[in-house]
Formats: structure tokens, sequence, C-alpha cells
């Protein structure tokens, strides 16, 4: 592995900024983090104007592999991320066949360690083919390598099923991470429900669809102090339910995808399908609420939500279309131009939400720059303006609503384990 020097660049940790810095990687550990440091490198990149920040962790993503490799797979998915500074990627469960066994566990990680990009970490499914009735074998495939459960693009409808998940999780240790919604009274709605769905003349999906969920499995954690993780947090009401839920002692966390910080339900107006997304783009109000929400420190992480789907599956009628939009190559992008270059946070920050907490919660190494951490590194210019285009998108999916606009924030290297994986 070759040894890698980091000149005079700017470190940034969730609880510190260092200025110029030298980096020097050796065995895919940081051997030496101070300024003037002098020694022989293999590869010296000069980080004057340049920040570093802990390797970018991805709580929530969808790889689509196996089974749906005609929309992504682990390496065409893994090379993305890499694009947008991640280091750690969770995958779902939600692939064919879903992740609800040892056997599509093993083979996940063995793919993905393959590739000798980021890590990619499977989340396995809370329900047996995520039917909603009967749990999986939590020990099993926590000893097989998932590192969390879940049943991410269906809720677990049924009390029984989610108290017994949360009897189970507690048990073994294991982590819980709940998509909030009611699919029963949710009906055929495809974009958030209000003015603008009406003058788009779209079936609406309201805020309670969500809240009411949240609600339910906040009451049920608290009841049995027991550890979940709410996914892609997108109205006011379930932003206040976890505010509230942490000030009475629940063991929560959450997330909100960087769309959600960006964009409102205005865009629908266009029925352009990259912007129909689960749960929908949501009203200013709801967007202020979750930037708010991530500032208090309520919403502890920004996961992408990367969600590939093939141009063909998106060129159809809104309605049609699936829900899902990718993230991994604008995440950090959108954190600068909508939290950071507005004054909702600084860069450190972006390294809490981004890097240090997502791997606190999994309970993996990483989402730190310091002597003797693993070099997991995403060497940032913070300044840089751009506008997206379709062909800077290393994905084999192109459904991004961020299309044409002029972002701030770019990934200049990615380097995992040591090795530069981008750059």
């Amino acid at each position: 592995m070759e040894k890698i020097l980091i000149k005079n660049v700017t470190v940034i940790n969730a609880d510190e900024t260092l200025y110029a810095q030298d980096i020097l990687i050796t065995n895919g550990i940081i051997e030496e983090m101070d300024e003037g440091i002098s020694a022989q490198a293999d590869k010296v990149i000069n980080g004057e104007g340049l920040y570093a920040f802990p390797g970018f962790c991805d709580l929530h993503s969808h790889l689509r592999d196996p089974g749906l490799t005609y929309k992504e797979d682990i390496l065409s998915g893994a090379c993305s991320a890499a694009a947008g500074g991640f280091t750690t990627i969770c995958c779902m469960p939600n692939t064919k066949p879903v992740v609800d066994s040892a056997e599509t566990v093993a083979y996940i990680i063995e793919k993905a360690k393959k590739t000798g990009l980021a890590r990619v970490l499977p989340v396995a499914a809370i329900t047996c083919g995520m039917a909603g009735k009967e749990l999986t074998d939590f020990s099993l495939l926590k000893n097989a390598g998932a590192v969390a459960f879940s049943d991410d693009g269906l809720p677990v409808q049924d009390d029984e099923v989610i108290l017994q998940a949360m009897k189970t999780a507690k048990e073994l240790g294991v982590l819980l991470m709940l998509h909030e919604e009611d699919l029963q009274n949710r009906g055929g709605g495809v974009a958030n429900a209000g003015e603008n769905a009406e003058k788009a003349g779209l079936p609406g999906i309201s805020a309670a669809i969500e809240d009411s969920m949240t609600a339910r499995d906040l009451y049920y954690a608290q009841k049995l102090d027991a550890r979940i993780h709410i996914c892609h947090v997108s109205t006011e009401g379930s932003v206040e339910l976890v505010r509230r839920a942490k000030k009475n002692g629940v063991k929560v966390t959450c997330e909100t995808g960087p769309h959600y910080i960006s964009l409102t339900d205005e865009e629908i107006l266009s029925k352009n399908a990259n912007t129909k997304v689960n749960p929908p783009l949501r009203e200013e109000k709801d967007k202020e609420a979750v930037v708010a929400g991530i500032a208090d420190g309520t919403i502890d992480v920004i996961a992408t939500d990367h969600a590939p789907h093939s141009e063909e599956e998106k060129a159809v009628d809104f309605e049609k279309a699936p829900f899902g939009l990718i993230g991994f190559e604008t995440a950090f992008s959108l954190a600068v131009t909508n939290l950071f270059k507005a004054g909702k946070v600084e860069l450190q920050g972006i390294a809490r939400l981004m890097s240090k907490t997502p791997c606190e919660i999994i309970g993996v190494d990483g989402g730190v720059l310091k002597k003797n951490a693993r070099a997991d590194i995403a060497i940032c210019d913070v300044e840089e303006k751009y506008t997206y285009q379709k062909e800077h998108i290393v994905s084999k999916a192109k459904n991004s609503p961020f299309l044409g606009r002029e972002l701030f924030g770019k990934v200049v290297y990615t380097i995992a384990g040591g090795k530069i994986i981008y750059g």
C-alpha cells in the first residue's frame, strides 16, 4: 500500500478545526498528523486551500444488488459513493432477493471487498421478505455481518411485530432503522398533499402519514426503553416529535436527506419524475423545520437515501414513475450550499452530520481524523462553484433533480483505508 502525504490542508473534525496540517498515511492508518511533516511518500497531495473531512459515512443507501443491477450494482454504487467523499456506506435490504438470509449478507460483503473501494455494510430486513409478518433471525444476520435492521421502503405496519422487533433488537444490542409511513391510510398518493399537488393534479401524501407512525414508534421505544433510528425525516411534525422524545430520554436518533434541506414540493409542478421521492418533498415550513432540527441537534445525520432507477423507469408520467433519486455525488455539495453557505451550520457541523455521528450510530471506526486512526478522508474544496451536469454522474443511474443547478463544494480526493479511491 502506497504511503501518502497530504500537505497544508485544513482538517475539519466534528469538534475542532486544525489549520495548515500535514497528514502522513502509512498502511491504511494516519501515522502522523501535524504541521511541517517531512517524510518520503509515494504520493504527495497539495492540500493548500482544501479541507480534509473524515471520510463520509452514509447510513442509508440502495445499491440494488442483488437482483436489480440494471439500476446500480455494488461496484457502480461504490464508485459513485467515492466520488461523493463516502468511505462507508450502509445499503438497504429491498433487493431481489431481500437481504433476509446470511447468504445474501455474505454475498454483499464479499462483492464489496472485491471492489476495493468504500466499506459497504449490509442492513438486513426486519421481517422475512419485508412482508411485515415474521421477524428475521436477527442473531444469525448480525453474526453474518449485518450492521442494522430495516424494512426501508415499507413500514413495519403491525403493532405486535414492531414491538417484538424492538424487544429482540434490545436483547441483542442491534439497531432498528425505521421507515415511518402509514400505508393503510396513504392510498395512491405520489406527492406531498397540499396546494402544489392540487395544482399539478397529483394525489397527495399528507404529513400525517409520516407523523403518525413516527409518534407510534417513539411511544413504543419509550415504553420498552428500546433504541431506534428514524429514517428520512421530512416533516415539521416529525422533527418536533423527535425533539420532544429526546428531551424525554427516548433512545432515538434520526436522519434527513440532502433533498429535504434543498427542495420543496414546488418542484413537482414541473412533473419531473426525478423530483418524485418517498417521503415526498414537503412545504417550505417543513424544509425550514428540518434545517432548524439539524442546527439544534434534533436531527443527527444527513443520509443520502441514494435510490437509483434507470432512465427508462423515470421517463414516464409522474404518477407511474418509481420513487427515488440518486444522492451520493451531491450530498456534500448540498450540505455546503444549503447549510454552510446559508449560515446554518459550520463545517464542523458537516463533519458531525456526515462522518462522526453516523459512524457512532452503527458502531464502526471512523468519523475522526487523528494519529493512529483509520485513514478515511474526504479532501474537499468548499469554495468551488459548479453546475451539476449529467456527464458528471458516476452512478449508473441519472435520476437527480439537481441537474443543471449551481452548487458549492466539490470533493477533490477520497481516501479509504489509506487508498485513493477517487481523485
